[in-house]
């Protein structure tokens, strides 16, 4: 593999130009792919495998209701003013109608009629249904919904928009992408004093970051890849593809101490420093795919989008940067720092070297302190009411738990898979039982009323509409002959004002006739083997009290299966939310375990030792459980919101542990090994255990500590992002970052190997060195 990579180096070095035009070629031929198909991210954040998940083919089967399907709900409020009054309701009945029949939109809900008016009739919502899964709704029929209703906004209106589509368009690129980058510049300027030797690596990572970038947008329209996955991917790809760049960098300008020839020196910093970034590269790629691991489908896309993006950032450095390099190579001077210069101890070295347990105290103890606030830590999944105050899907959040209720944002939509050996009047029975506890149980707002298919389509059919026409006209016609005996000399206008009030008179009579007839608390299927029942909760969906809730009828389903042979299954998004918190709260156990496995299997086998592994897993316990503790005090418990621009507390992101423990392990390991390999390079010539720990903490420290700081600042940039997502993973990253590389890998393991001695480098009964 040396061999390899060190012809490779070579070639690229003497290859420049092709090496760039196949660059060229590369991105331009993804670059007219992307356009072509364009990009379909997913919104929503679903698993398969559970029961809220696998009843929805029972659902779209028995009730031809697609739960994949585009959603878009319009949320419409007067002002100053009632949105029942003829003017508006008018003005907005003339939105839907126009809409009604537009391309790729399969129905609309009337407000007026599915009674989504707030009872003080200031606000009301359209809910739309497109035909196609909500990932496939373009951005032209979304945009064609807003430019109808957006006109309301001209009579004194305000309008937001939420649902299952991307109501909000997903960004590539951003304020963040560029404080990073801006950032990476500035420290690699300072650490190599050359605007291109520190350009060099920003161009280098950001090729491969559009690359990745690229390759993920193609992709969405083969696989279903959330959102989420490119945030991540753009992140840890813009971090280790300038940590990997500035290694070569780095070593490059130390090999150019020994030698004049640049193509064998380049050559030489492949070999080795390009050794480490495909070694570092490839072990971030296998933690973060092994995220799939958990079985949770898009933490699988998240994993395989940012493996995919760091593949690219490897790609970049070894291929693209050469090449650049090549190109400036009269402006990359040595770094006039040989490898056997000698610096007297700082007070860093001689603090661990000198005083090893009081330096494993302090590291150990800080950890401790910050990890504290993970006991209380509650997991969740995001909501719309943690956005910024301007994003439309926040305003619509704002409008209808106001208005609504809190609960209105977490309906728990169940379905009552009924005995099949019962009678249709005892499975009505059963219904009515289910229905009617449910209504009384606490913390239910309410059940929402559902048509009777059978009784619905009887007074759809036109016998039922000729008769209901039939007795509207004898309706009006006794109250136009009663008015007529009051007032015999009534006018036309008097005349036509008696109809007109008749007319809306008979209207409300058969609608509330209809609605006692017709609607019911659950919806029955038409082969009368399921019913389906939508409960509103009073709580939102970050409440704990909305989770103990569809715990609780969960376990009135276990008990209903028991005794009368019926089932109860939640689904709808609040309760797949609930269920996916579930499995991951589950899960995080069992990938700690699997990293921890995974770690010392590895280190063992380059370093043959036990004792490094062990300091290694205890050392990344200690930091992922003080970055999930910092996390906790910021995201949940509201400390330091306001510096931080965070606009509602909330429980932690639910699968933002598991990506941390994934990604964090990674670039742990590259510290590790950078770290670990030059005390034990060190001690292997010269027996001398203090003075390995002492070169280790002074050859590969600076390194170390540059790259950890290039990638907290890349991390740390996200922390301004207004989506709380993007915010908390920044959060997490840069504080794991931060505490794995300073507190863990330049103090704790340095401190740890100067206890231990020889007995480091040794596996027991086998006792090699």
């Amino acid at each position: 593999m040396k061999k390899f990579l060190n012809q490779l180096g070579q070639w690229v070095f003497k290859n420049k130009w092709k090496t760039l035009l196949g660059w060229v070629v590369m991105l331009g031929v993804m670059i007219g792919f992307a356009a072509t198909l364009g990009s379909n991210f997913n919104q929503n954040l679903k698993i398969s495998g559970i029961p809220s998940t696998d009843i929805q083919s029972t659902i779209k089967k028995e009730f031809h209701q697609n739960l994949d399907a585009g959603t878009m709900k319009v949320v419409v409020q007067a002002k100053n003013g009632d949105l029942t009054t003829e003017k508006n309701k008018a003005k907005l009945e003339k939105q839907i109608s126009e809409i009604k029949n537009k391309d790729g939109i399969k129905s609309v809900q009337d407000p007026y009629q599915a009674q989504a008016v707030s009872k003080d009739k200031t606000t009301a919502y359209v809910s739309i249904t497109f035909k196609k899964d909500a990932r496939l709704v373009s951005d032209k029929q979304i945009n064609d919904v807003k430019h109808h209703f957006n006109t309301l906004k001209h009579d004194d209106m305000k309008v937001a928009y939420n649902g299952t589509v991307n109501v909000t368009k997903t960004e590539v690129g951003g304020l963040s992408e560029l404080i990073g980058i801006a950032l990476g510049f500035i420290l690699l300027l300072i650490l190599f004093r050359s605007f291109v030797s520190a350009g060099l690596p920003i161009v280098s990572a950001v090729v491969g970051l559009v690359s990745g970038i690229l390759i993920i947008t193609i992709g969405t329209n083969i696989f279903s890849i959330s959102n989420v996955a490119q945030t991540l991917a753009v992140m840890i790809s813009l971090a280790v593809g300038i940590d990997y760049a500035l290694f070569i960098v780095h070593r490059y300008r130390s090999e150019l101490n020994e030698t004049d020839n640049k193509q064998a020196v380049m050559g030489a910093t492949i070999e080795s420093a390009g050794a480490s970034v495909l070694f570092a590269g490839v072990t971030v790629m296998i933690a973060v795919a092994g995220l799939s691991v958990v079985g949770i489908d898009f933490l699988t896309q998240m994993g395989l989008a940012a493996a995919a993006s760091v593949f690219f950032a490897i790609l970049s450095a070894l291929t693209l940067l050469p090449a650049l390099m090549s190109l400036g190579k009269n402006h990359i001077s040595a770094s006039h720092e040989k490898e056997d210069d000698v610096k007297p101890d700082g007070i860093f070295t001689k603090m661990i070297v000198g005083h090893p347990v009081i330096s494993i105290l302090i590291s150990v103890i800080i950890l401790a302190g910050f990890a504290f606030p993970a006991s209380h830590m509650r997991l969740g999944m995001p909501s719309d009411g943690q956005l910024a105050q301007n994003n439309t899907k926040r305003q619509a959040y704002d409008m209808m738990t106001d208005k609504f209720g809190a609960g209105s944002d977490a309906n728990l939509v169940g379905v009552i898979k009924l005995d099949s050996h019962a009678s249709a009047a005892e499975k009505q029975k059963t219904i009515d039982k289910i229905t009617t506890k449910l209504a009384h149980t606490k913390d239910v707002e309410k059940l929402v009323q559902m048509p009777d298919q059978k009784k619905l389509k009887q007074a759809q059919s036109p016998e039922f509409q000729a008769q209901a026409k039939e007795q509207g006209a004898a309706y009006v016609k006794q109250q136009m002959m009663a008015a007529m005996m009051k007032n015999p000399s009534m006018n036309a206008t008097q005349q036509q004002a008696v109809v007109k009030k008749a007319t809306a008179d008979f209207q409300a009579q058969m609608q509330a006739k209809m609605q006692k007839e017709v609607m019911s608390s659950a919806m029955l299927s038409d082969d009368g083997k399921y019913a389906m029942f939508i409960v509103v909760p009073k709580t939102g969906s970050q409440s704990a009290k909305t989770e103990t809730l569809a715990n609780k009828i969960n376990d009135m389903g276990k008990h209903y299966q028991k005794y009368d042979n019926t089932d109860i299954i939640l689904t709808g998004t609040n309760a797949v939310n609930i269920d996916i918190t579930k499995k991951l709260n589950a899960a995080i156990p069992e990938l700690i375990g699997l990293v921890m496995l995974l770690a010392f299997i590895l280190l063992m086998l380059v370093f043959k030792s036990v004792l490094i592994p062990l300091f290694a897993m205890i050392g990344f316990g200690m930091s992922i459980f003080a970055s999930f503790g910092l996390t906790t005090l910021v995201m949940q418990d509201g400390f330091m919101n306001g510096l931080l621009n965070i606009h509602t507390s909330a429980p932690v992101l639910a699968f933002l542990p598991v990506i941390a423990i994934g990604i964090l392990f990674g670039l742990a390991m590259d510290y590790e090994v950078f770290m670990v390999s030059r005390i034990h390079e060190e001690y292997a010539k010269t027996g001398d255990n203090d003075q390995a720990v002492r070169t280790g903490i002074k050859k590969s420290g600076p390194v170390i500590v540059t790259a950890a700081i290039i990638m907290i600042a890349v991390f740390g940039s996200f922390i301004i992002a207004v989506d709380p997502t993007v915010k908390s993973i920044g959060i997490v990253l840069a504080f794991g970052v931060f505490f794995d590389a300073f507190l863990v890998r330049l103090i704790f393991v340095p401190a740890m190997i100067k206890l231990c001695g020889k007995y480091n480098w040794k596996i027991p009964f086998i006792g090699k060195k």
